[in-house]
Formats: C-alpha cells, sequence, structure tokens
C-alpha cells in the first residue's frame, strides 16, 4: 500500500511542504488518545532550505484543518490552520478577497527543541484548496479519526 501524501504547494522544483503519512503509530490501538498517531514524517522545500523532520502528527489534526480548508473554499475568504499538539508544525492557509493565498509556517526538528524553520508559500490561489482537500480526505478515508468513548 502506497504512503499517503498531503502537499501544500505545487510540489516538485516549486516551494512545498510534504507530509507523507505511513500509518498509524500505535497499529493495535483502537482509542483516543493512543489509536490517532500517524507516523507523517514532513519534507519542506522553501527557497534554498530543505528540511526533513521524521514527525507525528494526530488523525484528528488532519480532519480539523481540511474542514476548515473546505469553509475557506466554500466561503472565499478567511484562514485554515494545522497546528500539531507536540508543535512538529504549524501551518496557515489564508484566503485574500483576490482569491490569492498566503501560506505561512514553521516546522520544528523535534518537540521541545529550538531549532525550527519558519517559512512562507507564494504563488498558490482559491484553486489550489481542492487538491489539497482530496489528498486530506484520502488520508481520513485510509487512517479515520478514532473518537472518544
Amino acid at each position: 500500500m502506497e504512503d499517503a501524501e498531503i502537499v501544500v504547494g505545487r510540489g516538485g522544483n516549486s516551494d512545498h511542504v510534504l507530509i507523507r503519512v505511513l500509518g498509524r503509530m500505535h497499529p493495535d490501538c483502537t482509542d483516543f488518545w493512543d489509536g490517532n498517531w500517524l507516523a507523517s514524517p514532513i519534507h519542506v522545500r522553501v527557497g534554498g532550505f530543505t528540511a526533513e523532520v521524521d514527525a507525528a502528527l494526530r488523525a484528528e489534526e488532519l480532519h480539523d484543518f481540511r474542514v476548515a480548508l473546505e469553509r475557506v473554499y466554500a466561503e472565499g475568504r478567511g484562514s485554515a490552520t494545522l497546528s500539531s499538539l507536540e508543535h512538529w508544525i504549524e501551518l496557515t492557509v489564508e484566503c485574500h478577497p483576490t482569491g490569492s493565498l498566503s501560506i505561512a509556517g514553521t516546522v520544528a526538528d523535534h518537540p521541545g527543541m529550538r531549532n525550527t524553520l519558519r517559512f512562507e508559500i507564494d504563488g498558490l490561489d482559491q484553486t489550489d484548496i481542492p487538491e489539497l482537500v482530496g489528498a486530506l480526505i484520502a488520508v481520513e478515508k485510509r487512517f479515520p479519526v478514532l473518537r472518544r468513548e
């Protein structure tokens, strides 16, 4: 089974963030707290910088980001943020009245450490949102949020 990939940006040689969801970190756990951790390394390419972060995101963080992006797309304005519990990534997509997007974020190489990369990605617009939402839906289908009981 292929990894699920989420690309913020256009990928390739252009500035982008790639989140590769490999699977559940605790595949035998079915509870909300342990079962929703996803092994999800992050690759960032911006300007002359690249970063590889061996991150762990939570299924509900990706779900909430998708829901916020769908709202932004429907309303043609506002912002959506992916914010990880352990501060691996903070990523905000803001839609302006012109339809252009501003993407700003930070990634950290280890929770609690001070090594971070702050970045911005330009050149995207509202028409780039559906592909991103589609990738998040694909991840959610493979790794649905395990609900609290």
